[in-house]
């Protein structure tokens, strides 16, 4: 049993860029943490991650450091078609485990997380815990709807765009064929959990979903997985270990196939009435001027909208402005951005800004040692999963697809449904 006094003995799987550019440097500084094993497929990425971080142990086989090493908790940061396997292999040994998105692939397969989960008494934290109740920003916001300032539901809409000038970004990620591109990646819509964390956190659950689904652009280019290595084996300094620095100035030279959709559009029902629209893809292009970058979640009600974006965090207009907590001489209020945005590098955290890599951490490390149910839990993490698998069966049977969960559970009466 751990005491509070203790740490959490903590067990890395995946030696990727998020671990050693997010995770890793700030386990490195939190007291209530002490890194212990990394694994990786990659010797070489684990045995750097090692001599970068302080683990005593370094790993080619999950499994065997499962086995071997005195651990309380993993961090499974590996592709998406490893995530429902590792994770039940942690609780069935009994380990608290975070889960970086996404969840799984399959309703199937997160459902069989939550119950692992459930029977092993174990906490799991599931990413993103960004733009989640997790973030006290966006607990303002949800307190503010359920106050009324929005009114009745009408609709919203969450498309986002491109930035004004060209960049590594624009297509997709470029790097990582199997975290992004290939068939067990589950494509951009699964590289999206942000997208249902926003609205379920700020609409409550959802209802049902109607999308299209497709690969429209099969044809890739990216960074070679090998450039990463070689670049991680240079680093001396655990805290510059980002290789967001490097990669997107970086030329792409392996050509892949995209496999899995790439252009999702999903028109999703709320259970609270709200009704909008979602896509997800990434443009090749930049957009022009004063376009550029707008595309984040706006909400429309009968007494007011709220905007999220631009210079603010957010932004609400509403036909009741006793209930905001003041207003300027249009009637707005504004939420500030939180950090330093003049040092912002997309697709990095703002410097100061909620870091959810970190305060995902924390939480685990938090709930364990306290013994409280994360947040951002399992049965949260398969309701945003089902969200976005219910898209794909809508697109792929060509019907209303309706939710069988929510945040807390299962809906009662829910079966799984294609009507």
């Amino acid at each position: 049993m751990i005491g509070v006094s203790d740490r959490v003995r903590l067990g890395v799987v995946g030696c990727g860029v998020v671990a050693t550019a997010y995770y890793l440097p700030f386990i490195l500084d939190h007291e209530e943490a002490a890194l212990v094993a990394v694994c990786d497929l990659d010797g070489e990425r684990a045995r750097a991650c090692a001599r970068l971080f302080g683990a005593a142990e370094t790993y080619t086989d999950y499994f065997a450091m499962l086995e071997r090493s005195e651990l309380d908790a993993v961090l499974i940061l590996t592709a998406p078609g490893t995530h429902a396997r590792f994770a039940l292999a942690a609780a069935e040994r009994g380990l608290h485990l975070l889960l970086q998105k996404p969840m799984a692939l399959t309703l199937a397969d997160a459902t069989a997380i939550v119950e692992a989960v459930d029977a092993a008494g174990v906490k799991c934290v599931v990413e993103p815990s960004s733009q989640s109740p997790l973030d006290p920003d966006w607990r303002h916001l949800r307190a503010l709807i359920d106050r009324g300032v929005l009114g009745d539901p009408y609709w919203f809409t969450l498309i986002p765009k491109a930035g004004p000038r060209y960049s590594g970004m624009l297509g997709g990620n470029p790097y990582g064929n199997a975290a992004f591109f290939a068939k067990d990646s589950g494509g951009v819509i699964f590289d999206y959990p942000y997208m249902p964390t926003q609205i379920v956190t700020l609409l409550g659950d959802c209802a049902s979903v109607v999308a299209t689904a497709r690969i429209s652009a099969p044809d890739r280019m990216i960074v070679p997985e090998g450039d990463y290595t070689r670049w991680l084996s240079e680093r001396t300094d655990p805290r510059d270990c980002n290789y967001w620095d490097a990669v997107l100035t970086m030329e792409k030279t392996e050509r892949i196939v995209m496999e899995a959709n790439d252009n999702v559009f999903s028109t999703y029902t709320m259970a609270s009435g709200w009704v909008g629209d979602v896509h997800v893809g990434r443009p090749f292009h930049p957009t022009y001027g004063d376009t550029a970058g707008s595309g984040g979640l706006q909400v429309f009600g009968v007494g007011g909208n709220l905007i999220l974006g631009g210079p603010h965090m957010a932004s609400f207009i509403s036909e009741r402005r006793d209930l905001l907590p003041e207003v300027d001489e249009a009637g707005w209020y504004h939420v500030p951005a939180r950090g330093d945005l003049t040092k912002a590098r997309w697709p990095q955290p703002v410097p100061g800004a909620f870091n959810y890599y970190a305060e995902s951490t924390r939480h685990l490390c938090d709930c364990i040692l306290r013994d409280e149910e994360p947040v951002v839990n399992a049965s949260w993490g398969r309701h945003i999963t089902e969200m976005m698998w219910g898209s794909l069966e809508s697109s792929r049977t060509g019907r209303r697809y309706t939710m069988t969960t929510t945040t807390r559970g299962l809906r009662e009466g829910g079966g799984v449904g294609v009507v």
